[in-house]
């Protein structure tokens, strides 16, 4: 889940950012947070040898010690290539942006200020803040189980299915085309929708397959990738 808080400098929000990642490790979240500046400088330093390093060439380099790990790299990176980077390397439940006043993620505004456009909150306390974090997760681990499929069997969107079943009005059971094979497929990163009847011959056939070879234990889980590779140049005549 992605939150973003943003306002006028001196607004207090990193402050806020501290109070509601304090409550969310608390409770159990594992949290990465982003802090936006809007000044042309560098946690790097000219002379330092991770300066020397980028000098020659080297971009992103790495500050290992017995204490930390920086990352530095050394060109500006929106917002979205920030989430995923974090959420692909990381895989935190929480990612809190401050500063950020665009991006493709709900926003908590802070002072006196026009809302922008994805704005949910306007100048809340840290547990409202919490409270919304804590049931948008809940929605999204839960859509996480469901196909995907949008089918509406059920009488709702997958969306609106996980909401429901995370706010209590429904069941996960409720859903029609809920797979009864823990299969699931990503092309590119991006999951492919898959019912009850389509999620069953995929594991039934790739477990079939593998049950011939040496090393595969049945029952176990299993992770198979494809690597995309460029059709051959067709000869001319």
């Amino acid at each position: 889940m992605i939150i973003g808080i943003y306002g006028f400098q001196d607004a207090g929000k990193t402050t806020l950012v501290e109070d509601v990642v304090r409550r969310l490790a608390k409770k159990g979240y594992s949290v990465a947070s982003v802090k936006h500046s809007p000044h042309r400088k560098s946690v790097d330093c000219e002379g330092k040898d991770t300066w020397r390093h980028w000098k020659a060439g080297s971009d992103p380099v790495v500050f290992a010690s017995e204490v930390e790990t920086a990352f530095i790299k050394h060109r500006k990176l929106g917002p979205e290539d920030i989430t995923r980077i974090l959420g692909e390397e990381f895989r935190p439940d929480v990612i809190v942006m401050e500063g950020f006043k665009e991006g493709p993620f709900p926003k908590v505004a802070v002072g006196d200020l026009k809302p922008r456009m994805g704005t949910v909150l306007m100048n809340p306390k840290a547990a409202e803040i919490v409270e919304y974090i804590e049931a948008e997760v809940s929605a999204e681990r839960t859509l996480a189980k469901l196909p995907g499929l949008d089918c509406r069997k059920c009488g709702l969107d997958c969306d609106g299915l996980a909401r429901a079943i995370a706010s209590g009005k429904r069941r996960l059971e409720d859903c029609k085309e809920l797979p009864s094979a823990g299969v699931s497929i990503a092309v590119d990163g991006k999951r492919i929708p898959m019912g009850r009847f389509a999620s069953s011959i995929v594991n039934d056939t790739i477990r079939g397959m593998l049950g011939s070879l040496k090393c595969y234990e049945h029952g176990k889980d299993v992770e198979i990738r494809l690597e995309a590779k460029s059709a051959p140049p067709r000869r001319r005549r």
